[in-house]
């Protein structure tokens, strides 16, 4: 009985290829196409199947062809000698063709062999896209979200801490969702897109490592523009010229670094196209693109893409917008000398604005402008040629650069009187400046980040005497990262001027990015064998086995990789763990120094004179002793391919360790007493008599943040129903998460009622935990011959629950006046005697949809043409449902009805 294998789109038997299989090859230095004669002869040989419609033959056997010219060849290997082919599709698909013609065509995004997902050709455009974070949204655990492009996006994988794809309103924060986002590695091209240069927030020294700043909220909108610490924000791809999307949710290769929560990689590609104009349009945001392939020769091609993206928070005014412009060149070559080459080059940028709403005398302004420009470059040689067989087959490396101007401003109006604000830079008592008594208040920032990523590799495969493939590969990783812009500046006051005497504030000063951020350097070694082993009784073993080292700003982390599975039939059983780490961003190691500002005095006579005394204490503000983030990951799952589809359940236990949060700091300060001097009208003076003790608490980012996500997650891809022309897909998740801080990192509160005996309490830090549960359905009715998609996708959110501020009510030590801190055994900390300590427990918060279930439904229709227009249409929540949870108030995950219709035209 013959036994049929299927290698991408190609068929093989035991018995040799099914008849008139094209192929092309190199044997004794000659390119050789033909059409394979069907024999028995290569079944004789190893046959080693590879991706891409590649395979090779190893041992001694013949190959009968008949080449172009109609004649016959035979092609015999000896012991030891190789052939590698390339398979040719059986039907030459025309140039300029669309996929919605071609039977087949994949409609759904899939797993692959481990823990990848990929998403390709039709399955790009389930969704309206104006960016890759649309997309996404196809992923399981993901849903289709509200529509707002103001707003900056970022995707999180397996996890119930947050919205996965930021949506209208709906910004997620905290350390839960920052952490997993800071997390996630985007890649176009193998080479890394980095958002850890990215230093545009005002007040870094002050606020939580996952702060959201320079945001909006009014009549005309919500904006937030893209935040350093959280991942690029994915707005700024665009989907013109993507070939493919794959997305790595578990263990990724030992390649991969700088990452604890998932990879994105982008595959872009060059080839003979036409001319191919598009144009988008949803709510307030429309968009023009152009993407046009040329192939210069038979190796060389060159393709072209610009797009233009304008989006209105509400379309009704032009308050809240946000503009995106993209020009893309990529260029690919591959010769005979075995050398290949793919060089891009892209300009782009974005703009964020937010305008004062004139019926709003205190409105907030909000100007946000991005320029930038990147360079990649992806080379490899290949030694195995000619019959060669050299240990490795081929060198290759990925280098890119990106560079940035990033400028942020915040205006708004002040009519407050004039207030004195603090202004030294040092230690110091002195006369401090008064603000205007009504003024525009400005913030600037001004970055200009740099990064440079570069990977070496050299590969190789092995076939051993008992068959054991093993594809090994050995590489070396380099990041640089830096920023040398003006930095952080604007106007007196910045939300630090005081009132009254013996108020005291965080103060702000300017701060240069140039003179004061060291650069950030990461270094990489790492090694993989990828093993392959084909056992008599057709089962398949293959482990991927990597080891990576990584050298992250001084901090060493070895990252051991494992994924493996065991195929016997249909049904497959697979599971692999491994260990990732994350290195600070800029932004958190480089805060500024910290700055006190205590009001000593306030004395003013009108006409005559105001003097306000001043006292300063500086801290250091950098985190240069901040360690990577980590995480280990562990998965199980089982595939089973049924005669109508196959099935995925995936089971994960992922834990995150040293994560990045915020520690509150106690200081003490040596406080000043003065002595003052008034005479007449004469400006005051003032004398140093003493000082006093003064504690007062300061944030600071620190590694101290642990969280565990587990789960389950099912996919399913059925076989198309012929008599129906209709694909169905299904994918749901559960996913339960718990964070808290490490030990330690206590809170300090003040007592309510003033007491004379605490002058703060300590308290162990709160505590979260989510769960939820969602499922889609996807239902494509595809006709290829009319070049027709009716596709209907459900969203379904079954579980959704989160529990927030969970506390322990009773201190754990208190502060006393004096500076001293007192612990409190654990069995005297509900003594009445520190009950003016005790916290309120209605702190602690549920919320989500409790015990209630919601279902959404979305439409699209895509309508090919042969005159070469294409036409979309898409809708969100084709029935208008109106979402509430149990307690009445709207459901932010749910999205409102949305029309949006996209038309394109190939020449």
């Amino acid at each position: 009985m013959k036994v049929s294998l299927l290698v991408g789109a190609v068929f093989l038997t035991a018995g040799g290829f099914l008849s008139a299989q094209k192929v092309e090859f190199y044997h004794n230095g000659e390119l050789k196409r033909g059409t394979v004669i069907n024999n028995d002869s290569p079944v004789k040989c190893k046959q080693i199947f590879l991706e891409n419609f590649k395979m090779f033959f190893k041992g001694e056997c013949e190959l009968i062809f008949r080449n172009e010219k109609n004649k016959k060849e035979t092609i015999i290997l000896k012991e030891g000698e190789e052939l590698n082919l390339k398979i040719l599709p059986d039907k030459v698909i025309p140039l300029g063709t669309s996929e919605i013609r071609i039977e087949g065509v994949q409609l759904t995004a899939r797993k692959k062999q481990f823990s990848e997902i990929s998403i390709q050709q039709e399955a790009l455009q389930n969704l309206q896209s104006f960016s890759i974070g649309d997309v996404l949204q196809q992923l399981p655990g993901q849903y289709v979200q509200q529509f707002d492009n103001t707003q900056f996006k970022n995707i999180v994988f397996r996890t119930a801490s947050g919205s996965s794809i930021t949506g209208s309103g709906n910004i997620p924060g905290g350390d839960d969702f920052g952490n997993r986002a800071f997390g996630v590695q985007l890649m176009v091209n193998d080479i890394a897109l980095s958002n850890n240069e990215n230093m545009q927030s005002y007040d870094s020294a002050n606020s939580s490592p996952f702060g959201i700043s320079f945001s909006s909220s009014g009549r005309g909108g919500n904006l937030t523009p893209g935040q350093p610490n959280y991942g690029v924000d994915l707005r700024e791809i665009p989907t013109e010229s993507i070939e493919s999307i794959e997305v790595i949710q578990g263990i990724p290769d030992a390649k991969y670094g700088d990452l604890t929560s998932g990879l994105i990689k982008v595959n872009t590609i060059a080839k003979a196209s036409p001319l191919r104009l598009d144009a988008s349009l949803r709510e307030g945001t429309y968009q023009i693109g152009l993407n046009k392939g040329f192939g210069l020769n038979k190796n060389n091609a060159l393709n072209v893409s610009a797009d233009y993206m304008n989006s209105l928070s509400d379309p009704r005014t032009d308050l809240v917008g946000y503009d995106r412009t993209n020009f893309n060149i990529l260029w690919s070559s591959k010769g005979k000398s075995g050398l290949s080459n793919k060089l891009s080059a892209s300009f782009s940028t974005n703009t964020s604005k937010g305008k004062k709403d004139p019926d709003d005398l205190n409105g907030m302004v909000i100007n946000v402008d991005n320029k930038s420009f990147s360079l990649g470059d992806n080379i490899s040689y290949n030694f195995a040629r000619n019959g060669k067989k050299p240990f490795f087959r081929m060198v290759s490396a990925d280098i890119g650069m990106s560079y940035a101007t990033q400028l942020t401003e915040r205006r708004y109006w002040l009519n407050q009187g004039a207030r004195p604000y603090g202004n030294s830079s040092g230690n110091s008592v002195y006369y401090a400046p008064y603000t205007p008594p009504s003024y525009e208040n400005q913030a600037f920032s001004d970055g200009k980040p740099l990064n440079i990523y570069t990977n070496f590799s050299i590969n190789g495969n092995k076939v051993t005497a008992s068959k054991w493939v093993h594809a090994y590969s050995f590489g070396f990783n380099f990041r640089y990262g830096d920023n040398f812009g003006k930095g952080r500046y604007g106007t007196a006051g910045q939300f630090a001027s005081l009132k009254a005497s013996g108020q005291s504030t965080n103060g702000m000063r300017d701060y240069n990015y140039r003179d004061n951020v060291l650069s950030s350097k990461q270094y990489a070694f790492y090694a993989q064998d990828n093993i392959t082993k084909a056992f008599a009784n057709k089962h398949i073993l293959r482990a991927n086995l990597g080891l990576r080292y990584d050298l992250q700003n001084s901090y060493s982390t070895y990252s051991p990789r494992v994924n493996t599975s065991y195929q016997m039939g249909n049904l497959s059983v697979r599971g692999g763990v491994g260990l990732t780490s994350k290195a600070p961003s800029l932004n958190q190691l480089y805060t500024a120094p910290r700055y006190f500002d205590f009001l000593l005095g306030d004395y003013r006579l009108p006409g005559y004179y105001s003097a306000a005394i001043m006292q300063t204490v500086v801290t250091p503000g950098d985190n240069s002793d901040l360690k990577p983030s980590r995480s280990w990951k562990t998965e199980i799952g089982v595939d089973y391919r049924f005669p109508f589809g196959t099935v995925n359940l995936t089971g994960y236990y992922n834990t995150l360790f040293d994560g990045f949060t915020t520690m509150s700091v106690l200081k003490t300060m040596d406080k000043a007493k003065v002595n003052v001097n008034i005479v007449g009208t004469q400006v005051p003076t003032f004398e140093i008599v003493g000082t006093e003790k003064f504690h007062y608490l300061q944030n600071r980012i620190v590694n101290g943040y642990e969280s565990v996500d587990k789960g389950l997650e099912l996919m399913a891809n059925f076989k198309k129903i012929e008599a129906l022309n209709l694909v169905i897909g299904f994918n749901a998740s559960y996913v339960e998460t718990s964070g808290r801080k490490d030990d330690g990192l206590y809170t300090f509160t003040a007592p309510t009622i003033t007491d004379k005996n605490f002058e703060y309490g300590i308290y162990n830090d709160t505590r979260n935990k989510s769960t939820m549960a969602r499922a889609s359905f996807s239902f494509d009715y595809h006709l290829a011959k009319a070049g027709l998609i009716i596709g209907l996708r459900t969203d379904h959110f079954l579980l959704d629950k989160k529990l927030s501020g969970a506390n322990d009510i009773y201190p754990v030590g208190y502060l006393k006046y004096g500076g001293e801190i007192e612990v409190i055994p654990e069995n005297d900390r509900t003594n009445p005697l520190y009950q003016n300590l005790f916290l309120k427990p209605t702190d602690e918060k549920l919320s989500g949809l409790y015990n209630k279930t919601l279902h959404n439904v979305h439409l699209r229709v895509t309508k090919d043409f042969l005159s070469g227009f294409r036409l979309s249409v898409y809708v969100s929540n084709v029935f208008n449902l109106k979402a509430y949870n149990e307690q009445g108030y709207l459901y932010p995950n749910f999205t409102s009805t949305s029309f949006g219709a996209n038309i394109s035209y190939k020449f």
